[in-house]
């Protein structure tokens, strides 16, 4: 259910690794550790700003479209056996949702003009974000108690530094403000295990944001020989603590509505019940990631690089939507309390429902290793490429239409003209391919709301019938570009 990342991203929302961020990496594959030579250093590994020889504003965007296909498998019906009337036959639904645009970029410089002594010392201020997709679904879909339609933004900004040490050691830092925004949607059930029918579903509409989180990440960069260089970085976990609102949506033909009173219902919600929890909290927890890096340089023109990252995804153990703030017993005024109407005897009193909604990921450390590289076919035009693979951080009995994982690999490309010695373009394009799923043994279960008509008050959010066996397929598409301005003139021109 409401998962990141894609958390995934994530979009590092979504518990899965995708290419992290900026065009120039994008077209190396995402290996960016050791040989960063723009503001993307600045997420990737700050200590790798010492590869900026002179100051440049930096600027990019990209978008990530992922395409889902999800072909939920058939049911039988009450008798066991396939081909009888009742059987719940389902239709394959696929991601309509737009591309994600994600932007970076910012300021970087040397501090040799205030001082000599800090002619070693390289600054930066910059924006940054790692890649997540959007997605959207059939509202009616088969997937409907997974996801609906879903919005994750996750943004870092801040500034760095970065000092070299020795003329083979340097070592970087960097502060980071950090915001999460997650928007979801997705049905529950109201009925018994074995119903699956749209009329009986309450549609759950999530809303939170948590504006204001810091964080820190920081690498080393070793460069003993002209044509080595060695590095590493390190990005710790951070905990999301994000309020906002969550409301429940009865369609006006819902079996409740008959004996449920209007709520604040919103224009399109008019004929159904519309009720509204404004003080709930999401709790997230992104992974510490390790990055390690060695660029080799055979030429003056040709650059290759090869990195491994291990990103602690088991760290992130459960999603938690906390409906009562005031916690247990003691709620008195948080949670969503379902409001009887006094003319139906068939309920006695108002439903409260005050229960955590928590969804145990099952997550797994992933690893990965990407291999890119830049080669200068002229003067004025250098081309990149590169390629992943990655395995898989979510099991496949824990996989929904909201975090479709599996082991991946990629393929990137990408191109980086000069328009004289202060202005270079940037262009990238990757695909990334996922590995088929079957599940036969899914874990995923509906959301249920338990409606004690006769006790109210024993009222319970609980799970409901599996609704996560099937045939996944998944790839992406990644499309960047970016701009830079150098000021000032290269170190080779003196």
């Amino acid at each position: 259910m409401l998962l990141l990342l894609a958390l995934s991203a994530p979009a590092h929302a979504a518990s899965y690794y995708f290419l992290d961020s900026g065009t120039r990496a994008i077209a190396r594959g995402g290996a960016f550790v050791a040989g960063a030579d723009d503001l993307s250093a600045q997420y990737y590994n700050p200590a790798a700003l010492v590869n900026l020889d002179r100051p440049m504003f930096n600027l990019n965007g990209w978008g990530v479209g992922q395409y889902v296909r999800f072909d939920r498998a058939d049911e039988a019906g009450d008798d066991g056996q396939m081909g009888t009337d009742d059987d719940l036959l389902f239709d394959p639904v696929e991601n309509s949702a737009s591309p994600q645009m994600e932007p970076s970029g910012g300021f970087a410089t040397t501090l040799g003009g205030l001082s000599p002594v800090l002619k070693d010392t390289h600054i930066a201020l910059g924006l940054y974000v790692p890649t997540s997709p959007n997605m959207a679904y059939d509202p009616d879909g088969a997937q409907r108690y997974s996801l609906v339609d879903s919005l994750v933004w996750q943004i870092y900004a801040g500034p760095s530094v970065a000092q070299r040490i020795t003329p083979w050691l340097s070592v970087g830092a960097g502060l980071e403000y950090t915001f999460l925004r997650v928007d979801e949607r997705l049905d529950v059930t109201t009925v018994q295990d074995g119903i699956d029918d749209p009329q009986n579903d309450v549609s759950l509409d999530l809303h939170t944001w948590d504006p204001a989180k810091f964080s820190w990440n920081a690498g080393f960069l070793v460069q003993p020989t002209k044509w080595l260089d060695i590095a590493g970085s390190v990005q710790p976990a951070i905990h999301y603590v994000a309020p906002g609102t969550l409301d429940i949506n009865f369609a006006p033909d819902h079996p409740f509505s008959s004996f449920l009173t209007d709520g604040d219902a919103s224009d399109d919600e008019k004929n159904g019940q519309t009720f509204t929890d404004d003080d709930v909290n999401l709790y997230v927890t992104t992974p510490w990631i390790v990055r390690a890096g060695v660029q080799v340089k055979p030429t003056p023109k040709l650059k290759v690089e090869g990195d491994f990252t291990w990103t602690h995804w088991s760290e992130s153990k459960e999603l938690r939507i906390q409906l009562c703030t005031e916690g247990g017993d003691d709620c008195t005024d948080g949670g969503v309390t379902l409001t009887h109407d006094p003319d139906q005897a068939i309920l006695a009193s108002d439903i409260p429902i005050n229960d955590d909604i928590a969804i145990v990921t099952g997550f797994k450390d992933s690893i990965s290793g990407r291999l890119g590289a830049d080669y200068m076919v002229a003067d004025w035009l250098r081309i990149s490429a590169g390629g992943h693979y990655e395995t898989s951080a979510v099991p496949a009995a824990r996989q929904g239409v909201a975090v479709v994982d599996g082991n991946k690999w990629g393929v990137a490309a990408g191109a980086t003209a000069f328009a004289g010695k202060h202005l270079a373009f940037d262009v990238a394009f990757a695909e990334q391919f996922l590995s088929n799923r079957s599940i036969t043994d899914s874990e995923l279960r509906q959301i249920a709301l338990h409606a004690d008509i006769a006790d109210p008050d024993n009222t319970t959010v609980g799970e409901g019938k599996v609704v996560g066996n099937g045939q996944f397929t998944s790839r992406l598409t990644f499309v960047g570009i970016g701009a830079t301005v150098y000021l000032g003139q290269p170190k080779a021109d003196g």
